[in-house]
């Protein structure tokens, strides 16, 4: 029997390009959607999932986002019961049933209706209903939740103004006891000694009650006559307690991501962690290095065997949002029994690493558990610079473990240095046990700086000097890459910033980069599970044929053509690396180039685009009847292509075969009735024949 099994993780261009959803107005929406935006969860949605709420397009995408909705709510995700929406529900329920007696307001817009779904039923109610010359009150108590703002106890007091209608909110500040007292007031100006004597009078006819109204926090003690300020306060923390206890980012990944994730993922989103760096590697590459951490885990079962799949899909953009690079990675993994009890502990690390050139871009990350069907997303923007004479210092990569690998030097693996592999936290948080790793290059480092040069750390401690060292340049021998660590066993739990500066030789700073990180007061820190792609030096040629592509989509042909020779002519018998050569040869205009390279893959092997390329290249150098074979071989065996069928009909016809031109060209338009240029080629070869 094959089991699904869920860990929440303790915190700590040849091809097609993925589209990505960009936000769009919001359409007129079905009463349906808009009772349940405007009535049934309006105390508990947050401003963000409301902003996309109504930026969605279909009810489909209605529908996914309302079970996205209740399932980023749910206390006990994985079984059948959604026990908070249950909850909501009939509290809405028993609002409408009981505070909307007397009321011309249904009950859910009462104030004690509103309170009631947000907080739910009190620890207690204090009656006030039957005091000669007080208007009722109602005294409504709870116990708090001090991480959302809370106090461990409170109060939420209702009233009738002026005795008559529905209980409505009272506030200290905004109302005081005079307005509980019957005929107060009608001759007094509203000062502080009306204040004070109102308090005076409540106190006669309800000495409990009284105090009471000056905070809605017991034990707080107000002086004699005045109110407290901190009960404004907890209404507002009050009001904005269920949007506070949601993470909603998922709401903005599900508008985003809609158009590219299947259906079955789109209400399964996952809060993640993630870091991104770019580090120039030791053969010139400017290498983008990632870490994306899921907070929830789920694998297979099968016997004792578990396992699981995940899925990354990557596109970086320029920045007018046009695609640059993407690619598709899958990290099929396994565990045992102990090594899945103990990643419930930790959590789990996907890393990697991809080539860039220079200039700055939108790199988004798409994560799918394959299993589970859940998704989680990170974007972030990077800077590749340009080759320059001026030096400049990359920023501060921290870790918490610099490990020696025993795997050769020359493999490429993500957040690897020429000192190891530093492992990095997504979350800058460490513990006094740790060390702190500092890692950076001084790119373009000139030789004065390095012979006289200096380094100065400093760590600040809110604001305050911590710690300060300095080192010479001279002393490391990795430069342009430096690497200090700094043990924290003597840092106490607190939030700190380390800065390097780059001194010359009198000490005046040149350079500098700074980054905040948090030493804990927890004992220990359950780190995670690092998995990556490692790629050996032997295959850097995928770096060149990646580069490659992305010049060619930043149209810089020429420069793109240099890096596909290279990767072409390391790798011949690598179909993508003769494909993308070709792709950026035909641009040029190379059309012999390109048959000498696709000329041998003819036959039965031959892919679609080797014949896409071999038919118009032969048609652009006039070789037509080669150029009608590749055509028509393509849509024999791949199928209608209106572009080939076209070609086809254009090869035919300067060949001076109308018939073929014409039987081609018919065939397209039956597909697609509107290119108006092909039925200006039909109609005139028609008059033609006719006469």
């Amino acid at each position: 029997m094959i089991k699904r099994i869920a860990l929440y993780v303790m915190i700590g261009a040849l091809f097609p390009p993925v589209l990505f959803a960009q936000p769009k107005s919001d359409l007129k929406m079905p009463e349906s959607y808009r009772l349940w935006l405007e009535e049934e969860v309006v105390y508990i949605i947050t401003s963000k999932e409301a902003d996309v709420f109504r930026k969605l397009e279909t009810d489909k995408e209605r529908d996914i986002f309302v079970e996205a909705f209740w399932k980023h709510r749910d206390p006990t995700p994985g079984t059948p019961q959604n026990e908070f929406k249950d909850e909501h529900y009939q509290r809405r329920k028993y609002a409408n049933e009981y505070f909307g007696r007397g009321s011309p307001r249904p009950g859910w817009k009462t104030d004690q209706g509103r309170i009631h779904i947000i907080l739910g039923p009190p620890r207690n109610i204090e009656d006030h209903s039957s005091i000669n010359g007080v208007y009722p009150v109602q005294i409504w108590s709870y116990d708090g939740d001090p991480d959302y703002g809370l106090p461990t106890g409170f109060n939420i007091i209702f009233f009738k103004k002026r005795g008559m209608g529905e209980y409505i909110l009272y506030s200290p500040v905004d109302d005081g006891p005079d307005s509980l007292i019957a005929d107060w007031g009608t001759n007094l100006t509203a000062d502080i000694m009306d204040e004070q004597a109102a308090y005076r009078e409540l106190a006669k006819l309800a000495p409990n009650l009284a105090y009471q109204t000056l905070s809605l926090i017991p034990g707080e003690r107000p002086m004699s006559g005045t109110v407290s300020l901190a009960s404004t306060r907890l209404l507002g923390n009050v009001f904005s307690y269920p949007q506070k206890k949601v993470e909603d980012t998922y709401a903005e990944a599900l508008l985003k991501y809609k158009d590219v994730i299947e259906v079955d993922y789109s209400a399964n989103y996952i809060a993640s962690d993630s870091s991104l760096y770019v580090i120039k590697d030791e053969t010139g590459h400017f290498m983008v290095h990632y870490s994306i951490e899921p907070k929830k885990i789920s694998v297979d079962s099968y016997g004792d065997k578990y396992s699981t799949n995940y899925e990354l899909d990557g596109r970086v953009s320029d920045t007018n949002g046009n695609t640059i690079f993407q690619y598709m990675k899958e990290f099929p993994l396994s565990f045992s029994g102990p090594e899945l009890q103990d990643l419930g502990a930790k959590s789990l690390a996907i890393q990697d690493l991809f080539p860039l050139v220079p200039g700055t871009y939108k790199f988004d990350l798409l994560l799918k558990n394959t299993v589970s069907k859940e998704f989680t997303t990170f974007e972030g923007t990077i800077t590749v610079p340009e080759e320059s004479a001026l030096p400049a210092i990359t920023p501060l990569v921290l870790g918490y473990r610099l490990e020696k690998s025993a795997s050769p030097a020359t493999e490429f693996i993500p957040f690897r240095t020429k000192d190891g592999q530093l492992l990095t936290p997504a979350r800058k948080t460490f513990t006094q046990r740790e060390n702190l790793v500092v890692f950076f290059q001084v790119l373009g480092l000139p030789p004065e700086l390095r012979s006289a040069g200096q380094l100065r750390y400093a760590v600040l401690r809110k604001e305050a000097l911590f710690l300060s060292q300095i080192k010479k340049i001279s002393e490391y021998q990795n430069a342009p890459d430096f690497l200090e660590v700094f043990p924290l066993q003597e840092f106490p739990p607190d939030y700190y910033k380390i800065k390097v500066s780059v001194l010359d030789s009198r000490g005046a700073e040149l350079l500098a980069q700074d980054e905040d990180f948090e030493i804990t007061a927890a004992p220990s820190i359950g780190r995670p599970l690092v998995v990556s792609k490692v790629m050996p030096a032997s295959g850097v040629e995928e770096y060149d044929y990646e580069q490659g592509l992305q010049l060619l989509n930043l149209k810089r042909n020429k420069d793109a053509l240099v890096l596909l020779e290279k990767a072409y002519a390391k790798n011949p018998s690598q179909l993508k690396y003769a494909l993308g050569l070709s792709q950026c040869l035909f641009i040029e205009g190379q059309y012999q180039r390109i048959k000498d390279i696709l000329s041998p893959l003819r036959g039965e092997k031959a892919t679609d685009l080797v014949l896409y390329f071999l038919g118009k290249s032969s048609h652009s150098l006039g070789q037509l009847d080669e150029a009608i074979a590749d055509y028509s071989d393509y849509l024999s065996r791949f199928g209608l292509n209106l572009e080939i069928l076209n070609l086809l009909g254009t090869a035919h016809y300067q060949k001076g075969n109308a018939a073929e031109a014409l039987r081609a060209w018919k065939r397209s338009l039956e597909i697609n009735p509107g290119q108006e240029n092909i039925k200006k080629l039909v109609l005139s070869i028609e008059e033609k024949t006719k006469r």
